[in-house]
């Protein structure tokens, strides 16, 4: 064998160093619920007061539909969900991440003014997760600790808003997961919204989760929408993108307003009513088995390193 030389052996710790840090950030990064916009659920249902979303990473189970009675005494309906698998557990620094994402060619837009409104228009981000595993101990998230990231694809949108700390939560409960973002028109009496991709953080303690992966259930007569504001408009618009010689700031990341205003007006809590959909499921990337990467990586090193 070849005797290795100080410059071969400095390559090979460079490189086992690297793949530490790479698999530490990996091992201590947010855990990410990732749910897109749905176009064929929010126009087949007829509904242009919602736009409802679907998860696809972690990666879900196809959509499917099916006639159900929502209650004993209500009548059959047309249901859409799936499921996700998720292991909350084994969040390393402790924070959960919901990205609500456009599809790739449009934008979301979310706009209402006060005007001489008696109350201001709102809007409300909604997710309902559940899970028959009820072993987690209950915690409500301090919204303090929230940070929303705004990323409008670079168009440069200023975006308008009051966050209404009062009205929101993020409850990971011991059957599943409830969060409400609440938005307001921002002092000027104007709400404007417009977004590639919108980011919620929140930190929590992994600690007091049930341990190891559990199944998680989502459907169209529970809550997985974004919501028109009164008055207002929400839609999916179409995104003309950035110049290729423009540098973009694609990511605003706005500090929240701690506006505890009392609820007020006339809250539209009935459940839609879903029409037949076909079964799909939206794109989702490939997942990766991290232990099995890192693990594998350190057998081809060190292979490597014994052979020098």
């Amino acid at each position: 064998n070849t005797k290795a030389t100080p410059t071969t052996n400095n390559i090979a710790k460079m490189m086992l160093s690297g793949l530490l840090a790479f698999s530490l950030m990996q091992l201590t990064a947010a855990i990410e619920i990732k749910l897109h916009a749905n176009e064929s659920i929010s126009s087949l249902m007829g509904y242009d007061d919602l736009i409802f979303f679907q998860p696809n990473e972690p990666p879900a189970s196809p959509m499917t539909c099916s006639e159900q009675k929502p209650c004993e005494f209500c009548d059959a309906e047309m249901i859409c969900g799936g499921s996700l698998p998720l292991d909350l557990s084994t969040g390393g620094d402790n924070k959960l991440s919901f990205v609500w994402e456009a599809p790739d060619d449009k934008v979301i837009s979310i706009a209402a003014e006060r005007g001489d409104m008696e109350f201001p228009p709102r809007t409300r981000i909604e997710l309902e997760l559940k899970t028959p595993d009820c072993e987690a101990e209950y915690q409500g998230i301090d919204m303090k600790t929230v940070t929303l990231d705004f990323d409008d694809g670079g168009i440069g949108h200023t975006q308008s808003y009051t966050f209404l700390n009062g009205e929101s939560f993020v409850d990971l409960l011991a059957c599943g997961i409830f969060t409400r973002m609440q938005f307001e028109p921002a002092a000027d009496g104007i709400l404007d919204l417009k977004f590639k991709k919108l980011t919620v953080t929140a930190l929590y303690d992994s600690q007091k989760m049930a341990q190891g992966e559990l199944e998680y259930t989502w459907s169209t007569s529970g809550y997985i929408w974004m919501r028109k504001p009164e008055d207002g408009s929400i839609e999916l618009e179409d995104f003309v993108g950035v110049p290729s010689t423009t540098t973009a700031t694609s990511s605003t990341a706005l500090p929240l307003a701690t506006t505890t205003s009392p609820e007020v007006g006339t809250d539209v809590e009935s459940t839609p009513k879903p029409t037949p959909l076909p079964t799909s499921s939206p794109p989702s990337s490939s997942p990766v088995n991290m232990d099995t990467f890192v693990a594998s990586s350190f057998l081809i090193l060190a292979s490597v390193v014994g052979a020098m």
